[in-house]
């Protein structure tokens, strides 16, 4: 079998990869079958988004948001509908803003030009806007849209502005005898809700089932482990942000910042009960307060499905190597108690330019956060690749958007600049920070 498996320093440290974990954020994990709130609903799928091929051979969708004060929508659902895509596509995604507030869509981790992904244009209400592009190769995988209406994130993502985006691939095929599933984590209230619902139940079809986990929460850290009476079931990494891995890497956890995605293959050949549960994990860091574990969903396996094997090999994934840098940057957060918050001791200001780059060239940063909390760092339009945390290389070679830096810790990642120039951003993935300011502008010039 071609899998790897992380030791639990180097895993915990990917901060996103968890693997043979006893404690989390110096919480000992549950070891006993959870008790608590009854199950809720089978698992609801989010509707498709309809797109119509033209005669030129570009599909046409549209997304429109409406709603008022705490309950907004896209195309009439929370969250909305899915926009199912394939490498290659064409693409023409119109929006709408029928909120009576400025609004925006960003296509979170899709490699798109800056000035398709447009971060730094708000839409007035009765406005729209249209993002045309081709699906790049390579990227089959799991996304998200939601707003990035700066100042007003926070409050219409929690209000229910959000919606899953599948691209897939030639790699998809190596996991068609899978049970494909999307969980889409939302907080819109007291719960965690997976695809609308709380504490869902799915019934996997096949002996293992592929888990498309996405943090679309406005700010929980999610530590997420499947159980089986309490104890840990092996996950198998297969997807990070920016789509496949090299091969399957097995895990115990996975640890989801704000806007971070995996896709995971369990097993379930085995009849019984499993548990998808958040364990506690502190974004104070090692030591630091965390809150209960809970169940976010089950999945209730029935007997007579066969064993399905593990694929040896997913795809080639480029190595990039930081003796090429073109440069080197220090990158900060940073901010006092729970309303200040700066990279590199500013403010956000859209007018001002805080790094500048070339097209064709490789940085590497190294993100540091001087802060007392959990950053999740996210980066528009061009997709990185983590180099080492805290000095430690990484083991993963995984191209991602999102990042996590724990307080006091340092993540350094390489950055190619490929594709087309353009102004975007970068910034806190808590949606809180992002609106008080810990964002900066990145020009890329040809």
């Amino acid at each position: 079998m071609a899998e790897r498996k992380m030791s639990r320093r180097t895993a915990l440290i990917a901060g996103g990869l968890t693997a043979g974990a006893l404690v989390a954020g110096g919480v000992p994990l549950l070891r006993a079958s959870l008790a608590g709130p009854a199950d809720g609903p089978a698992l609801p799928q989010p509707a498709t988004l309809p797109l119509r091929a033209g005669a030129d051979g570009v599909l046409r969708g549209e997304l429109v948001a409406t709603g008022t004060g705490n309950s907004l929508q896209y195309n009439g659902s929370t969250p909305g509908p899915l926009v199912k895509l394939r490498e290659g596509d064409r693409v023409r995604l119109e929006f709408r803003n029928g909120l009576d507030a400025d609004s925006s869509l960003h296509l979170h981790g899709l490699p798109l030009a800056p000035a398709v992904d447009a971060p730094l244009t708000h839409l007035s209400p009765g406005s729209t806007s249209a993002q045309e592009f081709t699906v790049p190769e390579g990227v089959a995988g799991t996304y998200w849209y939601h707003p990035h209406a700066h100042g007003d994130v926070e409050r219409q993502l929690l209000a229910g502005l959000a919606g899953p985006i599948v691209v897939t691939g030639a790699t998809d095929e190596l996991l068609e005898s899978c049970d494909d599933r999307l969980l889409m984590l939302t907080r819109t209230g007291p719960d965690v809700s997976v695809n609308g619902a709380v504490r869902p139940v799915l019934t996997p079809t096949s002996g293992r089932t592929r888990l498309r986990l996405l943090n679309a929460t406005a700010g929980d850290h999610l530590l997420l482990g499947v159980r089986r009476s309490g104890e840990p079931t092996a996950l198998h990494l297969v997807a990070t942000d920016g789509g496949f891995v090299a091969e399957p890497v097995e895990l115990a956890e996975v640890l989801l910042a704000p806007g971070e995605r995996a896709e995971v293959l369990v097993d379930t050949s085995v009849a019984g009960r499993l548990e998808l549960t958040a364990l506690p994990y502190s974004v104070y860091g090692e030591g630091g307060a965390a809150g209960a574990a809970f169940r976010v969903a089950a999945l209730d396996v029935p007997a007579g499905l066969a064993p399905v094997a593990l694929p040896a090999r997913l795809r080639d994934v480029e190595a990039l190597d930081e003796a090429n840098a073109a440069r080197r940057r220090r990158i900060a957060f940073g901010g006092a108690a729970t309303d200040h918050f700066t990279l590199d001791g500013r403010t956000f200001d859209h007018h001002r330019v805080d790094l500048q780059a070339r097209l064709g060239t490789l940085e590497v940063w190294e993100v540091v956060n001087d802060h007392t909390t959990d950053h999740p760092f996210h980066l528009h339009s061009y997709s990185f690749q983590v180099l080492s945390r805290d000095g430690v290389p990484e083991p993963l070679r995984a191209w991602r958007d999102t990042v996590n830096v724990p307080p006091g810790g340092t993540v350094e990642i390489a950055v190619p600049f490929r594709g087309e120039p353009g102004r975007t951003v970068y910034h806190c993935h808590i949606a809180s920070h992002e609106d008080l300011g810990m964002m900066g502008v990145l020009d890329v010039t040809g």
